[in-house]
């Protein structure tokens, strides 16, 4: 076979080694920065937003909210209601914080009875004990200065029976 010819697919081979070498480099990096968010997560998770959400518990449930934490691998729920008040969703008003490995973010979403607040978004290292308690503050205070029957309006009216 020609020298040139063979010279050609050598060189060919080599620079699709060094491609897929560098992938697999890629590949691996967000392997492992996927990982590291993750645990980073958890331990915020564990460490600044439970705390903070549990600290906020004991402040409004002897005022007569209802306050319930639900935890997954990737997002905190903090549901807060009285009675049977609902979101402007179809659940109760609430703030969540999840973790998104993707973007190496977390993104809080928020729903009072009457409002779906956007969403926001913060690094994990943006992510203290106080930007938390900030936050719930926010959503709270917005929750509180809504009609109290806001969220149990019916959605046609009945004759009354008297």
């Amino acid at each position: 076979m020609n020298e040139d010819i063979k010279a050609a697919f050598e060189k060919a081979a080599k620079e699709y080694d060094a491609r897929a070498d560098a992938a697999e480099q890629q590949r691996d990096q967000e392997l492992t920065e996927r990982q590291q968010f993750e645990a980073g997560y958890q331990q915020k998770r564990d460490e600044v937003i439970l705390p903070a959400l549990r600290f906020v518990t004991t402040i409004l449930e002897p005022h007569g909210w209802t306050c319930k934490i639900s935890d997954s691998a990737a997002s905190i729920k903090f549901e807060v209601f009285r009675g049977n008040m609902r979101g402007a969703s179809t659940a109760r008003p609430h703030t969540s914080f999840n973790g998104d490995p993707g973007s190496r973010q977390i993104t809080i979403y928020t729903a009072t009875q009457t409002q779906v607040v956007p969403k926001v978004t913060c690094l994990l290292t943006e992510l203290t004990e106080e930007a938390v308690a900030k936050h719930v503050l926010e959503f709270f205070e917005k929750l509180a200065s809504e009609p109290s029957d806001a969220g149990n309006l019916p959605t046609t009216r009945r004759a009354r029976r008297d």
